[in-house]
C-alpha cells in the first residue's frame, strides 16, 4: 500500500490533533507568544523518569531507554505536557498514581514495552482523561494470555475524549461494555495481532463513531464471521493487510458495508501458503462473481487486492463494479492472472472505459511466461486489431506495470489525448512492447528498464515527450542502439535526469546529448567506459555524473578542467573503477586530493601502484613525493633519447629511402589500397564464425546461439544453418571465415576427429595475419590444456582462450569475458 494514500486518508484525524495543539499556543497581554517546548531524552540508557523536569515542557520523549517502572507522581509538575512518548523501553509496572498531574496530556505512546493489561486501572487513566491519542501496542507476549483475554473496559471508559487507540489483539479477546464510553473514538488499530477467531460479537461494544479500522499482520489463519463489522456502519477505512484469513473470507467480511462509500479497502496479502494446512481453502484463488457480490456495491476510492495468488477471475467479477467512477487507485500486483486474453482482456478494456476518475493503476510482478523477443521486435503496430488495444483512462496519473512476463499476442497500450501522466513505470514489463501516445499527452517520469532499446525507440510510439523530466533506461541493451542510431535521445530533449547504467556501453557518440540543455543528472555507471565520454562536456547544466563501476584508469586534464569549472556544487561519483597510481596519472592524484568537486567515497578510490600493489588515491597523495620521486628524474634521459632519435631521423632517411625505394613504393601502394577499401565501407557479413565438431551441435544451438544472437544481437555463421547446400565445404569454410569479423573454435574431445578442423585453423591463421580477422577465440570444454590441438597451440599468443567452467557459479564471469572480447573491437 502506498504511503501517500494512507497519509491522505488520515489527514482529517491529524488536522484534528493539530488543532488541539494550536489552541494551546496563546499570547500574553504584551503580544508575546508562548513557545512549544520539546525535550528529547531518547537513547540515554535511563533507568527511571528524570527528576526535576521543567514545568513548562510541552513534549517529552523518553524512547529507547531502559525504564521499567513509572512511579507515583513521576510527572506531577508537568501540567503543560501535551505529548509523552515512552516507546521501546522495558516498562512493566505503572504505579496507581503514575500519571498524576498530567491533566493536559493529549498524546501518550507506550508501544514496545512489557505492560500487562492488568496495569491499566480506572484511577491510572483518571489523571489523563483528556487524552485523544493512546498507543499501547506491541506489549503483549505470546505467553501472557490464557484461553480468553479480558480487556479492562472499566479503565478505558475513563478515556471519553479518546480519538485514536492502538492496542494489541490477543488470540481470544473480550471487550466489555466500558469501551462503548469512548464516544469520540475514530481510529481503532490492533497491532501485534495474535487473534485466531474474528466473531460477530468481538467488536460489538465499540462505539459506531469508529471510521478507521486497522486489523493487520495477524499471521496465523483467522476464522472470520460475516457480522464482524456490523458495529461500524460509518467505516471509511478497512485495512486487514497481511491478516491471513483468505480472500474468500475477506470479501464476505464486507457484507455489512454493502452500498456504502469508503475511502480505502486494503486486502493486501490476506492469502498465504502457510495457512493451507490450517484451513479448507486452496492457495490458488479464482475470483468469482459470488465472492464480489458485496464489494461490487461499495463506492470505494482505494482498493488493494495485491499479493493474494489470484490466478484467474470470472467474467464480470473482479473488475466489474456498480460504481467504477469512485475508484481513484487500484492495486492488482503480485498475483498470477493475465489481463491480455479472452474475457480478462474484455473486462480490463471495459474497466478503463468506466473508471473515469482512476488516477493510479498498479499491476506489477506478474509471472505469466517468457517472451519471444524476435516476435515482438518485428510486430507491425498498424496491424493491431481493435480488440487488442487497451486504452488507459484520461484521468490516469500513475501507471505501475513492472516485472510482467507473458506469452502470446501482444497488446497495444494507448494513452488518450491530453493525458498528463506523472509516472509511467514499465520496467522489466514484457507486455508494454507496443504503446502509442496520442496528441497532447505527456509523461513526466518514464522507466523502461529491462525493455530492449530497439523496442523503446522503434515500436513504442511515446514521442515526442516535451515534459519528460526523468528517463530510466537500465538493462536495455543500449549498446546496440548506440551503434545504429545517430541520436537516440532526439525526442526527450527536455529530460533533467537520465539513467543509462548497466548497458555494456564503452563509448558514446559526441553528439548523443546535443540540445539536452536541461539535463542535470546523468548515470553512466556499470558500463565499460575506459574514459569519460566527450559527449558529457556538451551538457551545459550538468550537476551530477555517476561513473561508478566502469573501467576508468584516470581522468585526463581536459575533464579535470571541465569538472573544476563546475565548482563544489557539482557531484561526481567514481568508485569501483580501475584507477592506476603511476607517473602518467600524477596530475589526476593531485586533482583528486584538492577535491575541486563533490566526490563520492570522500574522494578516496582504490588504485594500482607502479609496483602492482593495491593502494588508494588518498595514500598516493599523502606520500606523493615518495611515490612519484622518480618520475621527473628521467627527464634528462628523455632529452638525450629525443636528440638521438632526431639525429637518426634526419641523417638516415635519405639513405633508407634510396636503398629501399622499390619496397617503399610497393608498401605505400598496398596501404593506399587498404585505405581505399576501408573508405568504401567493406563490411563483414557475419559478426562471428563458429567452428565446432558435429557432436557438439546441441551446445551451439541451445547454449551459444541464444546468448550471442538473441541476447547480444550478433550475427553468427554456423555450418548446419548457413552453409550453401551443394557447394564444396572447403570453399564454404574459406568464404565464411573471410566474411566474419571474429572466429570461435569450440574444442572438445571430438575436435581432433573432425576432418575439417585443421583446414579451418589454417584459414583462420591466414585471415588473422592478413588483418582481416580481428579475434580468434578458442573455447575448450571438458578438455585439459595439454589436449589442445598442436595447430592451435602454436597460435597461443594470438588467440583469446576461454576454458568453459564446470561450475555454474563461474558462468557469468565467462560470459562477460566472451562479450568483452567480441564487442570491444566492434566498429562504430
Amino acid at each position: 500500500m502506498d504511503l501517500g494514500i494512507t497519509i491522505d486518508i488520515n489527514l482529517g484525524f491529524f488536522i484534528t490533533v493539530l488543532c488541539i495543539f494550536t489552541t494551546n499556543v496563546s499570547s500574553n497581554s504584551e503580544g508575546a507568544v508562548n513557545k512549544f517546548v520539546k525535550v528529547d531524552y531518547s537513547n540515554r540508557s535511563l533507568k527511571e523518569v528524570p527528576k526535576n523536569l521543567h514545568v513548562d515542557i510541552n513534549e517529552l520523549i523518553l524512547d529507547q531507554n531502559d525504564i521499567q517502572v513509572i512511579e507515583n507522581g513521576a510527572f506531577k509538575n508537568l501540567s503543560e505536557l501535551f505529548i509523552l512518548t515512552i516507546n521501546n523501553n522495558k516498562l512493566n509496572i505503572l504505579q496507581m498514581n503514575a500519571f498524576d498531574g498530567l491533566f493536559s496530556l493529549q498524546v501518550l505512546e507506550m508501544a514496545g514495552n512489557n505492560i500487562m493489561l492488568s496495569m491499566f486501572t480506572p484511577k491510572l487513566f483518571s489523571f489523563i482523561a483528556n487524552l485523544t491519542v493512546l498507543d499501547v501496542s506491541r506489549n503483549m507476549n505470546s505467553s501472557d494470555h490464557g484461553d480468553l483475554t479480558i480487556y479492562p473496559d472499566v479503565a478505558f471508559a475513563e478515556l471519553r475524549k479518546l480519538e485514536n487507540l492502538s492496542i494489541d489483539l490477543a488470540p481470544f479477546p473480550i471487550f466489555g461494555k466500558g469501551f462503548m464510553e469512548m464516544g469520540k473514538l475514530r481510529k481503532l488499530e490492533f497491532n501485534h495481532c495474535q487473534v485466531r477467531v474474528l466473531n460477530n460479537t468481538m467488536l460489538k461494544n465499540f462505539n459506531s463513531s469508529v471510521i478507521f479500522l486497522y486489523l493487520s499482520k495477524c499471521r496465523h489463519f483467522v476464522k472470520v464471521e460475516t457480522g464482524l463489522l456490523e458495529p461500524f456502519p460509518n467505516l471509511k477505512v478497512l485495512d486487514i493487510s497481511e491478516t491471513y484469513m483468505h480472500p474468500i473470507q475477506a470479501f464476505q467480511l464486507l457484507k455489512p458495508l454493502s452500498h456504502r462509500t469508503m475511502e480505502m479497502i486494503n486486502f493486501h496479502h490476506v492469502n498465504d501458503e502457510s495457512i493451507i494446512n490450517e484451513s479448507t481453502y486452496r492457495y490458488e484463488v479464482n475470483v468469482t462473481a459470488e465472492m464480489m457480490k458485496y464489494l461490487k456495491t461499495i463506492c470505494v476510492h482505494v482498493l488493494d487486492v495485491s499479493n493474494n495468488n489470484i490466478i484467474d477471475f470470472e467474467n464480470g467479477s473482479l473488475l466489474t463494479m456498480d460504481s467504477p467512477e469512485c475508484l481513484r487507485y487500484i492495486s492488482l500486483s503480485k498475483n498470477r492472472f493475465s489481463l491480455f486474453n479472452g474475457h480478462q482482456l474484455y473486462n480490463i478494456k471495459q474497466f478503463f472505459a468506466r473508471t473515469r476518475n482512476l488516477s493510479r493503476f498498479d499491476y506489477s510482478f506478474i509471472p505469466l511466461g517468457f517472451i519471444n523477443y524476435s516476435h515482438h521486435l518485428n510486430y507491425d503496430i498498424s496491424s493491431f486489431p481493435p480488440e487488442r488495444i487497451i486504452t488507459l483512462p484520461s484521468s490516469i496519473q500513475v501507471v505501475q506495470m513492472s516485472h510482467i512476463f507473458h506469452t502470446g499476442e501482444p497488446v497495444l497500450w494507448e494513452i488518450q489525448e491530453n493525458t498528463n501522466i506523472s509516472r509511467f513505470d514499465v520496467s522489466f514489463c514484457q507486455t508494454v512492447d507496443q504503446a502509442k501516445l496520442l496528441n497532447g499527452s505527456e509523461i513526466n517520469y518514464l522507466d523502461v528498464t529491462g525493455i530492449d532499446s530497439r523496442v523503446v525507440f522503434n515500436t513504442l510510439h511515446l514521442h515526442p515527450l516535451s515534459k519528460l523530466t526523468t528517463l530510466i533506461m537500465e538493462h536495455t541493451n543500449l549498446y546496440i542502439t548506440n551503434k545504429m542510431e545517430e541520436n537516440v535521445f532526439t525526442y526527450v530533449l527536455g529530460t533533467e535526469k537520465l539513467d543509462i547504467s548497466n548497458n555494456f556501453l564503452w563509448e558514446l557518440r559526441q553528439n548523443v546529448f546535443d540540445n539536452m540543455t536541461k539535463l542535470t543528472y546523468l548515470n553512466l555507471s556499470n558500463n565499460l567506459f575506459r574514459t569519460i565520454p566527450f559527449a558529457v562536456t556538451r551538457l551545459p547544466n550538468l550537476k551530477e555524473l555517476d561513473m561508478t563501476n566502469n573501467l576508468l584508469t584516470n581522468i585526463n586534464s581536459t575533464f579535470q578542467d571541465f569538472f573544476k569549472g563546475k565548482g563544489q556544487g557539482f557531484k561526481l561519483y567514481l568508485d569501483n573503477n580501475a584507477f592506476v597510481c603511476d607517473c602518467t596519472n600524477s596530475d589526476f592524484i593531485l586533482w583528486l586530493n584538492h577535491k575541486p568537486v563533490t566526490l563520492d567515497a570522500n574522494g578516496t578510490y582504490k588504485c594500482i601502484l607502479q609496483t602492482s600493489k593495491e593502494s588508494n588515491t588518498h595514500h598516493a597523495a599523502l606520500y606523493f613525493n615518495y611515490l612519484y620521486a622518480g618520475c621527473n628524474s628521467k627527464l634528462w634521459l628523455k632529452a638525450v633519447i629525443g636528440l638521438f632519435v632526431t639525429f637518426i631521423g634526419i641523417f638516415f632517411p635519405f639513405t633508407l629511402i634510396y636503398s629501399f625505394r622499390w619496397r617503399i613504393s610497393f608498401y605505400l601502394y598496398k596501404r593506399f589500397r587498404n585505405n581505399l577499401e576501408k573508405g568504401i565501407a567493406v563490411n563483414f557479413k557475419y559478426d562471428v564464425f563458429v567452428f565446432y565438431p558435429e557432436n557438439d551441435l546441441p551446445w551451439i544451438k541451445y547454449v551459444l546461439m541464444p546468448k550471442l544472437e538473441r541476447k547480444w544481437g550478433l550475427q553468427m555463421c554456423i555450418q548446419h544453418r548457413d552453409f550453401t547446400v551443394g557447394k564444396p565445404i572447403a570453399d564454404e569454410i574459406a568464404d565464411n571465415i573471410e566474411q566474419s569479423r571474429h572466429i570461435i573454435f569450440l574444442v572438445t574431445s571430438s575436435f581432433k576427429h573432425d576432418t575439417w578442423g585443421e583446414y579451418a585453423i589454417e584459414r583462420a591463421k591466414y585471415h588473422h595475419f592478413s588483418q582481416n580477422l580481428q579475434k580468434i577465440i578458442v573455447i575448450t570444454k571438458d578438455l585439459e590444456t595439454e589436449e589442445i590441438p598442436h595447430e592451435l597451440a602454436v597460435l597461443w599468443k594470438d588467440i583469446a582462450f576461454i576454458e568453459w567452467p564446470m561450475n555454474e557459479k563461474d558462468l557469468e564471469n565467462t560470459w562477460n569475458k566472451l562479450k568483452l572480447w567480441l564487442f570491444l573491437n566492434q566498429p562504430n
